[in-house]
């Protein structure tokens, strides 16, 4: 069943008016643009395959040409896709704003600064309580391990 607003309505109805504004000054440069943009490159696509048959067959020159018919391609695609978001209303007029307010992002992630990491042969900074606790705690470990100060 259709919603309220869509009965009566027809496929041809629809469409052509939601794509009207494709005819905008703005919008037929981007299609002029776009149209010879993939025009070139299919150009250039079968100027690599010439140059490939030209050296019998060359692997490297073949593949160029396919790569320049696949951005053809891919120009293409995207520009229909921005068409169809376009015509979706789902962005403003400037096109950078979504129409529908963005979701609350979680609470910032606090970082540590950044530490520069130090020689071990240097001594511990001073004042520094913690780390001399640490190194107090390793060297512990170090004399119940039985291993032999390195400094002695």
């Amino acid at each position: 069943m259709r919603p309220g607003w869509l009965r009566g309505v027809t496929y041809r109805w629809v469409v052509p008016r939601s794509y009207r504004f494709v005819l905008a000054p703005k919008w037929v440069f981007g299609h002029l643009l776009v149209l010879a943009g993939a025009v070139t490159m299919g150009f250039l696509g079968h100027w690599q395959l010439d140059v490939s048959n030209a050296k019998h067959f060359s692997l490297q020159n073949f593949g160029y040409a396919l790569q320049w018919w696949a951005f053809a391609v891919f120009t293409l695609g995207m520009w229909l896709r921005i068409l169809r978001d376009a015509a979706s209303g789902r962005y403003t007029s400037s096109g950078s704003h979504p129409t529908e307010p963005l979701p609350q992002l979680a609470e910032p992630v606090a970082y540590r600064r950044y530490v520069m990491p130090q020689s071990a042969d240097a001594p511990p900074p001073a004042g520094d309580d913690t780390h001399a606790a640490y190194n107090a705690y390793l060297a512990g470990l170090n004399r119940t391990a039985g291993y032999a100060d390195e400094e002695s």
